[in-house]
């Protein structure tokens, strides 16, 4: 079990290091960070999840448990957080949207591909896929709607802003491309072997890069340390993750798979929500810091999220 965590995240750490060291000795600036972003998101992964879903059994794609599995097990902490904060704690709605986006939306390219993607394979590559179609067309969406419906200058742009956020998320190629594994899986179509590994040599960029750039958006957030931020970090590296679990035990979810999505929640916080809250000039020290502390502090409680369903009756 050591051997497997090190061999895990031992790799991961010292790419995420290096895009660190590189960012803080100004090799890279923002420019060159969304360069490397675009690259990432556009032309490398679409084809890398293609490769993974043509490699998924057509059993896998029929079954419903797994994008239930995963609307629950975002969506209610999503909710629960920005009700939560909303009504118990009085936050005003832009505030209350963007802490539910920070804690509920984990990172699954930038940190999920490669470290899922060392434990189990190109297998894990459709999990990831319905996970991220969760924040893609639906968290998304809904935090740009509340943050515009929250705004006092934007009162009247709520539904503009879904059906617009929507669109572009379904132009996005890491959305529709996938679509076209499923549909030839689907049809029991025979894909021959030099198609999948064209796939993979262009999408297994999308490990080292991502990770890099990683270590990119390390350096350049602005850190500050406060309660709010210890409590975010724990949240989100903790607390999901068991939430996950209720749902994979309430959906009945075994095996691979149930480990899978308990990892994909114990993810550290999507960097989106950043730029949402420098966009509306919400929470951006404390988005910042979190985003930093949950990378920095996966590195622990990853490998005890590996170990505890490695042992678990689920595993």
């Amino acid at each position: 079990m050591l051997n497997t965590i090190a061999t895990t995240l031992v790799p991961v750490a010292f790419v995420i290091f290096l895009g660190y060291r590189a960012g803080r000795l100004k090799f890279f600036g923002g420019t060159d960070r969304a360069l490397l972003t675009r690259l990432v998101l556009t032309w490398l992964l679409p084809p890398l999840l293609l490769a993974g879903i043509l490699q998924t059994p057509r059993a896998d794609l029929t079954d419903y448990k797994i994008p239930l599995l995963f609307v629950v097990g975002l969506m209610v902490p999503y909710l629960v957080v920005l009700l939560g904060c909303r009504f118990v704690l009085r936050y005003d709605l832009r505030t209350s949207t963007l802490r539910a986006s920070l804690l509920a939306f984990p990172d699954m390219v930038f940190m999920g591909v490669p470290i899922l993607g060392q434990l189990f394979g190109p297998s894990s590559l459709y999990p990831i896929l319905i996970a991220n179609l969760i924040p893609s067309l639906i968290i998304v969406p809904l935090t740009t709607v509340l943050l515009e419906v929250g705004s006092e200058k934007k009162q009247g742009d709520g539904t503009r802003a879904f059906v617009k956020t929507f669109a572009k998320a379904m132009r996005e190629p890491r959305v529709w491309v996938p679509f076209i594994g499923i549909v030839l899986v689907l049809l029991d179509l025979d894909i021959p072997a030099f198609v999948v590994s064209s796939l993979n040599l262009v999408g297994s960029a999308t490990t080292g890069i991502s990770l890099f750039v990683a270590g990119l958006i390390i350096a350049e957030e602005k850190v500050e340390l406060t309660k709010a931020v210890a409590v975010d970090v724990l949240v989100k590296n903790l607390v999901h993750p068991v939430a996950m679990l209720a749902a994979v035990i309430a959906f009945g979810v075994t095996g691979v798979l149930a480990r899978e999505a308990i990892l994909l929640a114990a993810l550290p916080s999507a960097v989106i929500t950043t730029m949402f809250a420098e966009e509306h000039g919400v929470l951006e020290s404390e988005s910042s810091t979190t985003i930093l502390a949950t990378r920095v502090l996966a590195f622990a409680t990853i490998p005890i999220m590996i170990a505890a369903t490695h042992r678990l009756s689920i595993a």
